[in-house]
């Protein structure tokens, strides 16, 4: 099977503590990486997905960040504190 056809999926659970907040982006570079996608074709999802964590870590809540990759999209979704951020960037 060509990577470009998987779906694949990572699951990361946070503490609420900010020293984690570099967590996510590291997340996902090591997916972008993995799938050969370059971090300009998603544009500033990384930043999203930080601020993201950091408002919902920062309001003293652990977070569940569920990151996937497709063939057409990269995928992250965002849970904790009764909150959802779901953030999609298409793969260029």
């Amino acid at each position: 099977m060509d990577h470009t056809e998987r779906n694949d999926a990572v699951t990361l659970r946070l503490p609420p503590d900010p020293e984690f907040a570099e967590i996510p982006r590291v997340t996902l570079a090591s997916l972008l990486r993995i799938h050969r996608i370059d971090p300009g074709d998603v544009g500033e999802l990384g930043v999203s997905i930080q601020q993201a964590a950091g408002n919902i870590t920062g309001a003293g809540h652990s977070v569940e960040i569920n990151f996937r990759v497709t063939a057409d999209a990269v995928l992250v979704r965002l849970e904790g504190g009764g909150n959802t951020v779901d953030l999609t960037a298409p793969r260029g």
